[in-house]
């Protein structure tokens, strides 16, 4: 039984480390709002997570992702582990009671628009720069990783130990 689950535990884990998906740490510095956010994706570079915060006029936590459909505003919600990171279409996300959208245009200038409901403080695209760093995998993942490989280990020589013992005669 214990053979089993162990079993299937590693191949949960062999088929979770072969997806793709990634977390990004990401910065906009912009001339007059600031974006930092951990951005979530999966194997196919959608978006699928988006915290953080904004810093600016009427600056507040990132509230969520927002989902394809708003007719106001042309995204795709994709991002990238290689520059430009954001597409043309851009990341379209809440904070407080605004919209923003990430976006880039024609490679690495990126630009965020926003839009809060009540038609004030619009800006179509404050330019800015964005740094992006990969989050690693936490040490906890490796280190559960290990354990889980030297059980499996142990509990394969104990059983070709017990092996050799029910092989012996007893006599001997």
């Amino acid at each position: 039984m214990l053979r089993k689950l162990l079993s299937a535990t590693m191949l949960v884990i062999a088929l979770s480390a072969s997806a793709k998906a990634a977390t990004y740490n990401a910065t906009f510095d912009g001339s007059v709002f600031d974006v930092f956010a951990q951005i979530t994706t999966d194997d196919l570079n959608n978006v699928t997570a988006i915290t953080g915060t904004v810093t600016g006029p009427d600056g507040a936590s990132i509230s969520g992702l927002v989902g394809p459909g708003n007719p106001n505003w042309i995204y795709d919600n994709q991002f990238s582990a290689i520059s430009p990171y954001v597409s043309n279409g851009g990341i379209l996300f809440s904070a407080g009671a605004w919209l923003y959208n990430l976006y880039s245009v024609d490679g690495p200038s990126y630009f965020l628009s926003t839009f809060n409901p009540d038609d004030s403080n619009f800006i179509p695209g404050d330019p800015g720069s964005l740094r992006v760093a990969q989050t690693p995998l936490p040490g906890a993942l490796w280190l559960f990783g290990s354990a889980l490989a030297g059980l499996w280990g142990f509990m394969a020589r104990r059983r070709r130990s017990l092996g050799r013992r029910l092989d012996a005669p007893a006599f001997a």
